[in-house]
C-alpha cells in the first residue's frame, strides 16, 4: 500500500502515513482519470481559449516592446560619456535592436489568434447523416430496372455529374442503333 498524498510505501495495517501524516485507511472513492485529465473541451472552448491568449500576448509584446524602446533610449541619454566608452561593444546597434525582444510575445500572441480563427465552430458536430433509409432490394426472377453501376467509381460520378450520360443508358442507345 502507498500513501495517496506522498506516495510513501506504507504497511497494511498503519493508519496514518509515516511521512506526511495523511489518513490512510479513510479515502473515500478514488477519482475516476477523467476526472484528473479533465474533459475534453469544445471547438468552442479551444476557441475562445486561444483568441484570449492571442489578444493577450499580442498587446502585452506591443506594450513590451514600447516599454524596452524607450528604457532603452532613456538608457543612452542618460550614462554619461565615460561609462559608455567603457562599454566593450557599440550601444547604439543594440539600443535600436532591444526593443524587437518584445515581438517575440506579440508574434506568439498573432499565432494564437490565427490558431484560434482557423478552428471550425462546428467541429464537434455529427456528420451529415443521410436522411432516408433505403430498404434492401429483395431478390426476385424478375430483371433489374435501375441497372447495378459497372465499377464503384461509376456509381459516384453518377451522383455528382447527374447530366452526364450513364454507361448502361449508351448502351442502351448503342444496341437501339444498331
Amino acid at each position: 500500500m502507498y500513501c495517496p498524498q506522498c506516495g510513501t510505501e506504507a504497511q497494511a495495517n498503519v493508519q496514518y502515513c509515516r511521512v506526511c501524516g495523511s489518513d490512510l485507511k479513510d479515502r473515500g472513492p478514488l477519482p475516476k482519470i477523467k476526472e484528473i485529465l479533465g474533459r475534453k473541451k469544445s471547438a468552442a472552448e479551444r476557441r475562445e481559449q486561444h483568441l484570449t491568449k492571442g489578444v493577450v500576448s499580442l498587446f502585452s509584446g506591443a506594450g513590451l516592446s514600447t516599454f524596452l524602446y524607450f528604457l532603452s533610449t532613456a538608457l543612452v541619454l542618460k550614462l554619461p560619456p565615460h561609462v559608455i566608452d567603457q562599454v566593450p561593444f557599440e550601444i547604439d546597434p543594440v539600443v535600436k535592436v532591444i526593443w524587437l525582444l518584445g515581438l517575440l510575445p506579440a508574434t506568439a500572441g498573432l499565432g494564437h489568434i490565427i490558431a484560434g480563427l482557423l478552428i471550425r465552430r462546428d467541429a464537434d458536430a455529427q456528420p451529415h447523416q443521410i436522411d432516408q433509409v433505403v430498404p434492401p432490394r429483395e431478390l426476385t426472377d424478375q430483371p433489374i430496372t435501375s441497372p447495378i453501376p459497372i465499377s464503384v467509381t461509376d456509381h459516384t460520378t453518377n451522383l455528382l455529374e447527374p447530366d452526364r450520360i450513364k454507361p448502361s443508358e449508351a448502351h442502351k442507345k448503342a444496341q437501339t442503333l444498331n
